[in-house]
């Protein structure tokens, strides 16, 4: 149980800190970095599908958008929230293997860098914001070892946050003005935008569970390797 914590607890510090600090200044950029996610995950899924991306803005009052011409409209809508999640979930999950935890760190440096520099207006404020978090991230991952788990650790758990954040709003306040409410609307079917809501929600809500419970599961296996062998025979005679 102890190894088990030792690899999970920063998760939980971070939970604690983000959620008791949600509202307040210090948090609010990590919010409008959660939104520029939400945004490169639409771009992904554009360019994943064979489309082209136009524009990826991004506000301080967290709303965005990410235009795009072609590839495939349903999941390029979904890839945003899903895919903020998943995202989390993934970090979270690697959380185990810090070499990992730091490439995708770095990765997600990388491509916030990327995204400004080939599709936010030069000289903006989001395109200097997307600088900036690109390179603060590639910092600790390249550099600074320790720091970089961290770092990785909180962007994994304000992105789950910040999912099930956005999923509260979008399912109760404003549905049909959301990714979910566009796709309901693509289909010339509003009425659709809740339960599309409710079910990228379940998938993933679904997938930030797994990715806790796959590190709770492998932090148990290592600490019952860490058992000396005399005192796993004697835990068994008993």
């Amino acid at each position: 149980m102890l190894n088990t914590l030792k690899h999970f607890w920063p998760a939980i510090v971070c939970a604690v800190v983000a959620l008791a600090f949600w509202d307040t200044p210090y948090v609010k950029p990590f919010r409008v970095f959660m939104v520029q996610v939400h945004e490169m995950c639409h771009a992904a899924a554009t360019i994943g599908t064979g489309g082209e991306v136009l524009e990826v803005r991004v506000n301080w009052d967290e709303s965005g958008h990410a235009k795009s011409r072609g590839g495939i409209f349903p999941v390029i809508a979904s890839a945003g929230y899903v895919g903020s999640a998943f995202l989390g979930a993934i970090f979270i999950y690697v959380s185990l293997w810090p070499l990992l935890q730091r490439i995708l760190l770095a990765g997600l440096g990388c491509l916030s860098i990327g995204v400004a520099v080939l599709y936010t207006p030069l000289g903006s404020i989001d395109f200097l914001f997307g600088l900036a978090s690109g390179f603060l991230l590639l910092v600790p991952a390249i550099l600074l070892p320790r720091v970089a788990q961290w770092v990785a650790t909180w962007v994994g758990v304000m992105l789950c946050l910040y999912s099930l954040y956005d999923f509260r709003t979008d399912l109760w306040q404003y549905t049909e003005r959301t990714d979910a409410g566009i796709l309901a609307r693509h289909w010339d079917a509003p009425i659709l935008a809740y339960p599309i809501a409710l079910v990228w929600a379940l998938i993933s809500v679904y997938a930030m569970y797994r990715s806790m419970k796959s590190v709770v599961r492998r932090g148990r296996v290592r600490e019952a390797r860490d058992v000396p062998q005399d005192d796993a025979a004697s835990a068994g005679k008993e």
